[in-house]
């Protein structure tokens, strides 16, 4: 039950901390991570073990936040030298 507390505890105050420092449209894309927080933390506190559909999960998840955020996509783009046609 202490490692319950703990853990809660600790995201709360990340969240928040986020909202602050970031904003509430920045703040969703943080929601992404909370499966994967839990997934570490149970294997730190808990001793369990990951399987390939973890590591799946965590890579489609982190493929999710690149593209909702944007500014990966954004520097691509903007790093294309300019094409003009004679």
């Amino acid at each position: 039950m202490k490692h319950y507390t703990v853990s809660i505890s600790f995201a709360y105050i990340i969240y928040f901390r986020v909202l602050a420092t970031s904003g509430p449209a920045n703040i969703l894309l943080v929601t992404f991570l909370i499966p994967i927080s839990a997934i570490l933390l149970g294997v730190m506190l808990l001793g369990e073990r990951l399987g390939w559909e973890a590591f799946a999960g965590m890579g489609m998840i982190f493929i999710g936040l690149i593209a909702i955020d944007g500014r990966l996509i954004k520097r691509f783009k903007r790093e294309k030298a300019p094409h003009y046609e004679i």
